[in-house]
């Protein structure tokens, strides 16, 4: 199982529970008191206002009315205004003032109470709490990582059969159409790459550039990844029968070894070594990092490389060339690159360094992800439904 998609779950689920218990529970909290509300009158005891400060000093307010009612021949007090168990606290003190202004003490108004139990009561429905928003914020982010996980599930187990059950082919014998070949990667007549953070020559490479950013306060930082990409050339793989044009694109899948990242850190006093300052500088979306006590803006400079004359592993469409050199081989006659005009089936483009056996295994348990993102789609959905069902002519479910 991937460690970086079992990552992503557990932050969604962290999100989720934050989500539900800031948002979905109050406003499924008003919709079963507007549900099971029944009306009595109440008499209003007090009017007075609740004032809270939060860290940075900005005061928030809460109208408060105090009133009794009767239910059953039971006298229950209450200073609850809207639906539901939570405080609503906004801002705006003329908002709490005005609803404190519209009432006044002595005066009989009606009080909605529940049913199952009288001690839980409202005077006032000026429709959700804001933080319905929340929730239906994180019900699209469910709904969208919901149809990501059954996505992503579908493709890598696609990829895991087209692996599985397609023979591998030498140079020398291919056939037009999707076919996997395995060699060595030879560089192209195209010209040569450079690793980013080396001097090593390299047909792909991935990389990424990790800054250490310090959180406020005391409470330690994080690694943030502020760059990442995939370099390529086109090579030649080399399977002693001949060697076949491999053209890579930025759409292909790379899936590289887990095991060859390697890393160079940098303090942020430093530059680091030169291949390090050169792709620095001919990039301009990075620049070197302010110097800073501690950790702070130190960086990881990481990659892995498809090396020249490293073991590959493609699998995409076989097409023909454009031109080819007379007397060539057959192999010279082929390319291995992107379906542009959809006249040829393409059901991936894989370029790896790894062997077929551990490619398959990183994708033998793709499917985890469909019962997941099932989950999150029904997630989404309910949230939708507590939230919006009275609109919708529903009830809301009871728990007591």
């Amino acid at each position: 199982m991937d460690k970086k998609w079992v990552g992503v779950l557990i932050v969604l689920l962290i999100i989720g529970v934050f989500a539900v218990a800031m948002s979905v529970l109050p406003s499924l909290d008003h919709n079963v008191a507007v549900q099971e509300s029944q009306e009595t009158t109440g008499t209003v005891q007090a009017l007075d206002i609740d004032v809270t400060e939060d860290d940075d000093g900005d005061e928030s307010y809460s109208p408060v009315v105090t009133y009794q009612y009767t239910v059953d021949g039971q006298t229950y007090t209450a200073d609850n205004v809207f639906p539901g168990q939570f405080d609503r606290y906004k801002s705006s003190r003329s908002w709490a003032q005005g609803i404190v202004n519209s009432y006044s003490v002595g005066e009989e108004i009606p009080v909605y109470y529940r049913g199952y139990e009288p001690s839980q009561a409202y005077i006032r429905n000026e429709g959700l709490p804001d933080s319905w928003l929340f929730g239906i914020g994180y019900a699209a982010l469910a709904a969208v990582a919901g149809v990501w996980f059954v996505y992503v599930g579908f493709k890598r187990w696609r990829q895991r059969q087209w692996i599985e059950n397609t023979p591998t082919e030498n140079a020398q014998s291919l056939s037009i159409g999707p076919s996997e070949i395995e060699g060595y990667a030879r560089p192209g007549k195209d010209g040569r790459m450079t690793a980013p953070f080396s001097t090593e020559e390299c047909v792909v490479a991935e990389y990424e550039i990790k800054q250490y950013e310090e959180d406020d306060g005391d409470e330690g930082g994080s690694w943030k990844t502020i760059e990442s990409d995939v370099l390529h050339v086109p090579f030649t793989v080399d399977d002693a029968t001949g060697e076949l044009l491999v053209r890579p694109h930025d759409e292909a899948t790379y899936d590289l070894d887990p095991g060859d990242w390697t890393e160079t850190y940098v303090d942020s006093s430093d530059r680091g070594p030169g291949p390090i300052q050169r792709f620095v500088r001919n990039h301009e979306s990075v620049s070197f990092p302010s110097d800073s006590a501690g950790r702070e803006n130190d960086r990881n400079y990481r990659q892995n490389l498809i090396r020249s004359d490293e073991s590959v592993y493609v699998f995409g469409t076989v097409q023909p060339r454009d031109s080819v050199e007379a007397g060539g081989s057959q192999a010279d006659r082929l390319v291995v690159e992107k379906v542009e005009d959809g006249s040829m089936r393409e059901p991936m483009f894989l370029i790896s360094d790894d062997e077929q056996t551990d490619l398959i295994d990183r994708r033998r348990w793709a499917l985890w992800r469909l019962p997941v993102g099932a989950l999150f789609l029904a997630g989404a959905l309910a949230i939708v439904l507590f939230i919006f069902g009275p609109e919708l002519g529903l009830r809301v479910p009871v728990f007591r």
